[in-house]
């Protein structure tokens, strides 16, 4: 039970001239502990939640409090214990005047003036830690997600400094590329704790590393650049995506222990997927045609010159407030003594978007017609970024998908605490195989594919109150993936030759981690931790026409422990060093296919080779080093070097269609030795005592040996039977070398969000024979890198402003992406993975939120204002992105 009271009563304010402050709560210290869960928010919230979770009686003045906030506050006290901690920092006092009853008054009630008082949410201060960090890290919090949802699911990456999504217009899949590292464990991305990356065979002209989750479901993300020292780091040699999903706290409104919420968005520039087999874009089967024809027999249908390149249908683009395609999710959370749950669920139905009207789109050229001796020929020929037309529907962009979150959070006695979730992500979605274009030259609409997703997770937290050294974190954790991938046939893109893949992909952790501080050796924190995973894959395509597809099986095993630590060496100075120590081993369960000439055939009673399979084991240790200077309370100055090793992937370890693993070739960590520089500056009094300045400049040196990738091979090394196309292979090096910069200023009433990465010195080097040049910065030939280095240079400027009490937010953002590094004209052969070389481009974003009250708001946003037709970076196939679109979205919340 709890009171407010307008006016003390007599026997109160008796009792507040007689009683001793703040000391005087301990006069009703019980020995009864009660697990608390305070949410985020104003005091006077606090202190109501408080009252019913402890039945206490609590009477204070409603202004006394006004424009007073309290953090959250979780554990297991007393009542006492927790009113004191309430209380701490502000100029009120409780009074006890009874068992379990306290008054709260301020400490000079007649002369008290209270300072300006700045209430800043949780969302703020996770913004404010890319500030003081000794790394470069963002932080995108919910806002930031429902401001920017996008069309596919990898834009709302778009504007993060360093960051960028490769194929971002296939599948709804993400794959993150940090800094230019990207693919195969490079960039693990976490939910919940839990690793989700599959890799996706994409033909000749690479893979694709994905990992699932509907951005309404997600809370927050951390992006950590560079190797990281915990867990979850294991192989990050390039980066780390730490995905929260949603709870209680994104649902539950302050002072509540319910709460409901439901978003509806309507996305436009779309309409739904044509039939199967529709082609699109123009196609060019000859590069000439023949008119005037001496014998008829010279001027076949197939010489003569088309009405038109391309086809009529996919050219009706929908004005842009036709809403066709949509998203909806709906979450409910409830709030216990002992417990909180979560469930949720989100769809989304996404047709085939248009592109842009404005921009380097293709267009059809005649050249001069030649008067040959039979017939004359006129040769024909398209020039642009992409066969696909300004303004057409392009194929396969349409996705549907049907997400499911169920998580529970638990408090058990002695300040521990268990956590258990459940995600299902079930989609639909086009699948643009590159080749489709690169090699036929013509785009079809295909047969759907299909992924399903799960992953369960349980996460335990002790942490006693009266330890300094115990706070032990235990995570369990197993993702299941069932892919089924529709692809076009060996050599053919007719529907009929349609190759049906399922890819089955299963990962296990458990991974520990202990935090301790030792003060009586000064401030130290110490952790320690250890991290287990499994995996298996089996893949299953069948045979077609005689050629090996390939069915890729196998299973890897792999353990690492650290130990880090960060120690205050005086009021400026910090250091923290950590190494981590990584081992695996993995078995390839397809047995390699050799000739009997090879030097390890043992051969069998038949004649043939006895089954030789592929294993791989290695270990090894990377040091983490980082020097920290606090010069002012506002600015601080770090150096930081950290190592990673990447132990080769299940993917890279097992044998499939057009490369496998090489008997002769071993295969080794890929050893990441990054060096970064870097200068913080914080001032959350800029100015006034209500704006908010934040920069971060750093410099970094990004250096990786053994780096893996596909190849040629090369005149020396043994050539299997059947379809022996690449190898897998530790090239040399990988560099990337350059500058980043974030700067947010914020006051209040508007704000400015500045962004960019600069490279001064991208380079791949490999010793290879057909090579003439060793070290290049576009890429090898044959190589999956080749699609994954960044541009030179990118920059992002997002400007808003708040109108009518912060009801209001508008603004603009901007997107400038410069062009990848050019091919040398002559003699730099690429093979089947040429790299898809963008136009430079600027985007321009206008949004837009009203807030009406508590319970509800309205979202209006148009991207791609200028309606730019361009393709994205990293854009594994030629595939233009959406033109511009309108979007709005509804919350309802109560």
């Amino acid at each position: 039970m709890h009171t407010t009271v307008t006016k003390l009563s007599a026997i109160s304010a008796l009792l507040f001239t007689l009683a001793a402050p703040l000391d005087a709560v301990n006069a009703n210290e019980t020995s009864s502990f009660i697990q608390f869960n305070l949410p985020a928010g104003t005091l006077a919230d606090a202190l109501n939640s408080y009252a019913k979770q402890a039945s206490v009686t609590l009477s204070f003045e409603a202004h006394s409090l006004q424009g007073l906030s309290s953090p959250k506050v979780t554990g297991s006290y007393t009542p006492a214990q927790m009113l004191s901690q309430l209380l701490a920092g502000t100029n009120l006092r409780a009074i006890p005047i009874a068992p379990n009853a306290w008054v709260i008054e301020a400490i000079n009630q007649q002369s008290l003036t209270l300072d300006t008082v700045k209430v800043e949410s949780k969302k703020a201060k996770v913004k404010q830690q890319v500030y003081k960090s000794s790394s470069s890290v963002s932080a995108v919090t919910r806002n930031d997600i429902e401001r920017f949802r996008g069309t596919s699911v990898g834009d709302i990456f778009q504007g993060i400094s360093g960051v960028l999504v490769s194929e971002n217009r296939n599948s709804g899949g993400l794959d993150i590329n940090i800094r230019g590292m990207q693919g195969q464990g490079r960039v693990p991305l976490t939910i919940d704790g839990s690793r989700q990356e599959t890799t996706v065979y994409r033909g000749y002209s690479g893979v694709s590393s994905r990992s699932y989750i509907d951005p309404d479901l997600v809370g927050n993300m951390t992006i950590y650049k560079g190797p990281v020292m915990n867990a979850n780091g294991t192989g990050a040699t390039g980066g780390l995506v730490d995905v929260k999903t949603i709870r209680a706290d994104d649902i539950v409104q302050t002072g509540e222990l319910s709460g409901i919420r439901v978003r509806l968005s309507g996305i436009g520039n779309s309409s739904s997927a044509p039939d199967a087999g529709t082609y699109a874009g123009y196609y060019l089967p000859r590069n000439a045609y023949r008119s005037d024809c001496r014998f008829s027999v010279y001027c076949s249908d197939e010489y003569l010159m088309p009405d038109r390149f391309a086809p009529e249908h996919g050219m009706e683009r929908p004005n842009i407030t036709e809403f066709s395609s949509y998203a909806l999710s709906a979450a409910v959370a409830k709030r216990l003594d002992w417990a909180d749950f979560v469930f949720a669920v989100a769809k989304r139905e996404q047709g085939n978007y248009y592109a842009g009207s404005n921009g380097p789109s293709p267009k059809v050229y005649l050249g001069k017609p030649e008067q040959l001796a039979w017939y004359t020929e006129t040769p024909v020929f398209v020039d642009g970024a992409s066969p696909f037309r300004a303004e057409e529907r392009i194929p396969n962009t349409n996705f549907t998908s049907e997400s499911w979150l169920f998580n529970s959070s638990f408090i058990l006695p002695q300040e521990q605490s268990l956590e258990l979730s459940y995600i299902r992500y079930d989609s639909d979605y086009g699948e643009m195989m590159p080749s489709q274009i690169k090699s036929f030259g013509q785009a079809r609409q295909w047969l759907n594919s299909e992924v399903l997703n799960q992953t369960y997770t349980a996460r335990y937290r002790w942490q006693p109150l009266d330890s300094d050294v115990l706070d032990l974190k235990v995570n369990l954790w197993h993702t299941d993936n069932h892919t089924i991938l529709n692809t076009p046939g060996v050599g053919s893109i007719d529907i009929a030759y349609n190759t049906r893949r399922n890819d089955n992909y299963k990962r296990w952790g458990l991974d520990v981690t202990n935090s301790a501080n030792f003060y009586q050796y000064g401030d130290i924190k110490l952790d320690v931790g250890l991290a287990i995973q499994q995996e298996d894959m089996h893949t299953d395509t069948p045979q077609q026409e005689g050629f090996y597809v390939g069915s890729r099986s196998g299973w890897k095993d792999e353990v690492s422990a650290f130990i880090n630590a960060n120690w205050q060496l005086n009021e400026k100075l910090s250091l923290e060093l950590g190494t981590r120590y990584t081992k695996f081993s993995s078995k390839d369960n397809n047995a390699l296919d050799i000739n009997t000439d090879h030097p390890e055939c043992v051969i069998d009673n038949t004649d043939n080779c006895k089954p030789i399979y592929f294993k791989n084991s290695h270990s090894g240790s990377a040091p983490v080093a980082v020097l920290n200077w606090q010069q002012t309370e506002q600015f601080s100055f770090y150096l930081r070097y950290a190592e990673a090793l990447r132990m080769p992937s299940l993917f890279e370890n097992t044998s499939g269609w057009s490369v496998s693993p090489a008997l002769d070739i071993p295969l080794n960590p890929e050893h990441a030795k990054n060096k970064e520089i870097g200068l913080n500056y914080l001032d959350l009094n800029a100015f006034s005592s209500s704006a908010q300045l934040g920069i971060k400049l750093a410099y970094f040196d990004n250096y990786t040996e053994d780096y893996l990738t596909r190849t040629q091979p090369n005149a020396w090394e043994y050539r299997a039977k059947g379809l022996d196309f690449f190898r897998l292979r530790n090239v040399d090096s990988l560099s990337l070398k350059g500058w980043e910069l974030n700067v947010n200023y914020d006051a209040n009433s508007w704000f400015i969000e500045l962004n960019g990465t600069k490279y001064n010195h991208i380079e791949i080097c490999n010793v290879a024979s057909y090579v003439r040049y060793y070290c290049t910065n576009w890429g090898l030939t044959q190589s999956y890198i080749n699609n994954m280095i960044p541009p030179n240079w990118n920059a992002n400027a997002n400007l808003g402003f708040r109108l009518i009490d912060k009801k209001l937010e508008f603004g603009v953002r901007a997107t400038i992406m410069g062009k990848r590094n050019s091919i040398p004209r002559y003699n730099a052969p690429v093979g089947f993975n040429a790299p898809v070389l963008w136009h430079s481009y600027k985007l321009f974003d206008l949004y837009s939120s009203y807030k009406f009250n508590e319970h509800f708001s309205l979202d209006f946003s148009v991207e791609n204002i200028t309606d730019r037709y361009y393709l994205d970076a990293l854009s594994l196939g030629v595939v233009p992105a959406p033109g511009r679109t309108a979007k709005i979205s509804a919350t309802l919340q109560f």
